[in-house]
């Protein structure tokens, strides 16, 4: 009929030569130009495989013959804790990285603290670890003969490692106190490679679910630091799509001053807070190439000065600053220098000056551009952007469906264009 088919497939006509079949390709698969973790052996006649039936969506006609799963010896360099999205901890071991089946390994999920105590499991351990069905690395055995009285016990931390709350236990699990404390590192994280922050493309919430539960990530400075072969084991993953998420998170690694503020997530902080703190941060008298660089940046502004910044009020200054002053925040900034990210000059030179001084408010839906393009062109002409409507706002751009917005320009008899207006100011 047409269809390339295996040259290597046999028709056997024993349970015997199928195990010898079988047998064969585990010693020889390493000649294959591509990966196989075992065999499949089907019913070579249609009517009984059809008159077989199928359990739930598996043929009784058709059966998976696994190989031995392939093996490997390494070293336990350390173990870190992870939390995951409902605030269980998950220790994770990083091992000194080993190929196993084709993919290089370089972490190992152990479940929790139970598997540590039936493993014997210390840090500086030297261990085997396999691919169980050539998919998951798993530790499935410490060698402790090769022990050599360096290596380390492993305890669960007392307090979480997200939110300094209380480790309680719950069943084989131990899991933060704080039932928030999962799901608001999920969103901050989800925050941190969106559209407007990082840009991560193909890093939707779903994959960040996956990382987290498997301990890969626990925080966004994690997602940097993420290696092919950790990945390509997953169920539904594989190299290419391992490959694709590896580069573009690398190509992620340059950021300008207002996205990486914007990502952190701060309170109160949008678009337009980030890039008039960006501003502030091009006049700096040091320059600011690192996340961690910008420590040396706010800590020199008391929430009196941040006030002194256009269209920052009392809240939006004192959660800046607080935010500066955490330790979780500081040590995400320093991980994030870390891992490679580097802060590029924000571009944020008008070319025109015919808006120079005015303040412009959006509310509604533009027909004929984007809210973010209608920005850019303010900015283009010189012209600042604002959240909320004050006294110092020059103007309202409304377009269809607004808010309240409209109503505080009436108050404050704040000057209101329509589409039109706004696009003969701005031609």
């Amino acid at each position: 009929l047409g269809f390339k088919i295996n040259p290597h497939n046999s028709l056997c006509k024993s349970v015997e030569e199928v195990v010898k079949f079988r047998n064969y390709w585990e010693k020889h698969r390493e000649e294959l130009p591509y990966e196989i973790d075992g065999i499949v052996v089907l019913v070579n006649d249609n009517h009984v495989f059809k008159d077989a039936g199928v359990v739930g969506k598996a043929p009784r006609g058709g059966i998976a013959y696994k190989f031995s799963a392939r093996e490997a010896t390494t070293v336990v360099e350390g173990i870190t804790v992870n939390v995951g999205r409902t605030g269980v901890l998950t220790p994770v071991a990083h091992v000194r990285p080993v190929a196993v089946g084709g993919i290089t390994i370089s972490n190992a999920t152990l479940h929790n603290m139970d598997e540590i105590e039936r493993l014997g499991l210390k840090i500086g351990d030297t261990i085997i670890v396999n691919r169980a069905g050539d998919v998951i690395p798993k530790i499935i055995k410490v060698l402790p003969e090769l022990r050599t009285g360096k290596e380390k016990n492993f305890h669960m931390p007392l307090a979480c490692p997200v939110d300094g709350s209380k480790v309680i236990r719950d069943g084989v699990a131990y899991k933060c106190s704080n039932p928030r404390c999962g799901a608001r590192n999920r969103e901050e994280i989800y925050h941190f490679v969106s559209r407007k922050a990082f840009n991560i493309e193909g890093l939707g919430p779903k994959i960040i679910d996956r990382f987290l539960d498997e301990g890969f990530i626990s925080n966004a400075a994690d997602i940097f630091s993420l290696k092919e072969g950790d990945i390509a084991v997953l169920p539904r993953f594989g190299e290419k799509s391992a490959q694709n998420i590896i580069e573009e998170v690398a190509q992620k690694k340059k950021v300008t001053p207002s996205r990486l503020i914007y990502s952190l997530g701060i309170l109160h902080v949008g678009e337009e807070t980030a890039l008039l703190l960006a501003k502030e941060i091009s006049n700096f008298q040091f320059p600011i190439s690192k996340p961690i660089d910008l420590l040396r940046f706010f800590h020199k502004l008391s929430i009196e000065k941040l006030q002194e910044i256009q269209d920052i009020g009392p809240k939006v200054a004192k959660s800046i600053y607080d935010w500066f002053q955490e330790k979780r925040n500081m040590h995400l900034l320093r991980k994030l220098s870390d891992a490679g990210i580097r802060i590029e000059p924000h571009k944020l030179q008008p070319t025109g000056h015919k808006l120079s001084g005015k303040i412009f408010v959006l509310t509604g839906t533009l027909e004929s551009m984007s809210r973010d393009e209608a920005k850019e062109k303010i900015r283009a002409l010189g012209g600042d952007i604002s959240e909320s409507v004050s006294k110092k706002t020059s103007y309202v751009v409304a377009g269809s469906v607004v808010g309240s917005k409209l109503d505080r320009a009436r108050e404050l008899e704040v000057e209101v264009l329509n589409e039109e207006e706004f696009l003969q100011m701005v031609r």
